[in-house]
């Protein structure tokens, strides 16, 4: 039987993980007005929440959050089966080689830096693994 869904329909839910509130309005705005359904949270521990309750089709996280960050959450995705396969994608002021190749060791599909990436190739990298 051939699938009839209306793809543009879908829920295309994205956990966005970032404390600043500057890039949280800027880049949460751009990204619900491209269709993405956006659940927004400022802390690891709200992350851990959600994903007990949805599964995204995508993570953007930061890696510089207080209390659990973004490499504990990573660590922990990639010790659950059902959570190491949502594609991640890091969008953090940190740049280390170590921190770049711990990430990618922990399963993360693209590493971006926020002084260096543009708001566009931002939603062109979130559309490529979100659909």
């Amino acid at each position: 039987m051939e699938d009839t869904t209306d793809k543009s329909t879908k829920k295309r839910i994205i956990l966005w993980v970032e404390d600043d509130v500057m890039i949280g309005t800027i880049l949460g705005n751009k990204l619900i007005s491209e269709g993405f359904d956006l659940i927004h949270v400022s802390t690891g521990e709200e992350a851990m929440y959600h994903l007990k309750q949805v599964t995204p089709q995508l993570i953007v996280l930061d890696l510089l959050l207080s209390g659990l960050n973004g490499m504990d959450i990573l660590r922990t995705l990639h010790k659950d089966q059902n959570l190491q396969k949502i594609p991640v994608i890091i969008l953090s002021n940190m740049s280390k080689e170590s921190d770049v190749e711990e990430a990618t060791a922990l399963g993360v599909k693209k590493f971006l830096v926020k002084p260096s990436t543009s708001l566009e190739e931002i939603v062109k990298c979130v559309r490529a693994y979100c659909g």
